[in-house]
């Protein structure tokens, strides 16, 4: 029977130990706790309203608001990143009638 209570402690232990771990993490960081008004508005939840354009390079769909944008051919075409607009560039350079804007 004390080997099981021995156990108890140990368990015991741990949960305590773990208590006050978060207790210190929530102490040293209270940047990482939500606030007591209700949650923040953060960009990617700003941008779910937003509308939607596919880069015409990769395909993905990005939030007009947070597209990397360049003009072609006079309309505004929105990417996901520069290096999708980069590339989308030059390919137009090299091949201006191979690629489509829309």
């Amino acid at each position: 029977m004390a080997w099981i209570s021995k156990i108890i402690f140990f368990l015991i232990f741990l949960i305590l130990l773990s208590l006050i771990r978060s207790f210190l993490a929530r102490l040293l960081n209270p940047s990482s706790q939500k606030s007591k008004s209700g949650p923040r508005r953060t960009e990617a939840r700003r941008t779910i309203s937003g509308q939607m354009v596919k880069d015409p390079q990769c395909g993905m769909y990005v939030a007009t608001e947070l597209a990397v944008t360049a003009k072609v051919k006079g309309e505004t075409v929105h990417f996901c990143s520069e290096e999708c607009r980069n590339t989308f560039i030059n390919e137009l350079k090299t091949h201006p009638a191979g690629k489509q804007t829309m």
